[in-house]
């Protein structure tokens, strides 16, 4: 039986603690008629294996490509090694030795949590849930993740996104050095993470494009952004 309704009446947090308390395996779609997105999420047994919004589909390909970590070549070798019939693209990169499976779990485990805090921030739309074989879903990698830790990352990452909101305001939001005056002009005094954060700024990419490229959190990059913007 199908577990539906609107957003307004069932919130996305409680959706996704209902079907981890019952260990629901399946799919559930979240649509939005406002933002003309959806998003899709597998849950197997309660856990989270796999979670992809419209607007920027979570492909193992499109991660591992926008960190620098995957080329033509690359995946020319992976789908040329023998593989069994339905093995995903992930296990075939790490089959072939592009890849290590933990950083291939690692970068899928960001690419969820993204996606989870992304839905969690939809406050109208419409959930639906049917109960399926997950197997019977093509993925590119499969990962378990505990739904519990997601929602408590989630409400955690809210929450301090209303904090930084004003001055990042959202993940599109293309930053760009500010003009220094020859008179105001100082040595920054800056950790590691921001220098690398600071070093991808050319007016072009967006702080989800500069995650992407460094194989950080997109929120984490928020993070830093708002951080450069604070200290100016």
């Amino acid at each position: 039986m199908a577990i539906e309704g609107p957003l307004r009446e069932l919130g996305i947090h409680d959706v996704f603690q209902l079907l981890d308390l019952s260990r629901k395996t399946g799919a559930l779609r979240v649509t939005s008629e406002m933002r003309d997105d959806e998003g899709y999420v597998l849950f197997e047994g309660g856990k989270v294996i796999h979670a992809s919004v419209q607007s920027n589909p979570t492909s193992i390909e499109r991660i591992l490509r926008q960190a620098g970590k995957l080329s033509d070549a690359d995946m020319a070798a992976a789908l040329a090694v023998p593989a069994p019939q339905g093995l995903g693209l992930g296990d075939r990169l790490v089959q072939a030795g592009i890849v290590s499976q933990k950083e291939m779990e690692r970068h899928l485990h960001q690419a969820i949590e993204s996606v989870v805090f992304e839905l969690m921030s939809w406050r109208e739309g419409f959930f639906s849930f049917e109960e399926c074989a997950v197997s019977d879903v093509p993925i590119d990698a499969k990962i378990r993740i505990s739904t519990e830790s997601l929602l408590m990352e989630g409400a955690r990452r809210i929450d301090e996104w209303s904090r930084i909101a004003d001055k990042v305001p959202s993940l599109s939001a293309i930053p760009d050095l500010a003009p220094v005056e020859d008179d105001r002009a100082s040595v920054l005094d800056l950790l590691p993470h921001e220098w690398e954060v600071l070093m991808m700024i050319d007016g072009q990419r967006d702080l989800r494009g500069i995650a992407g490229s460094l194989g950080r959190s997109e929120f984490e990059i928020a993070k830093i952004a708002y951080g450069l913007v604070t200290t100016g």
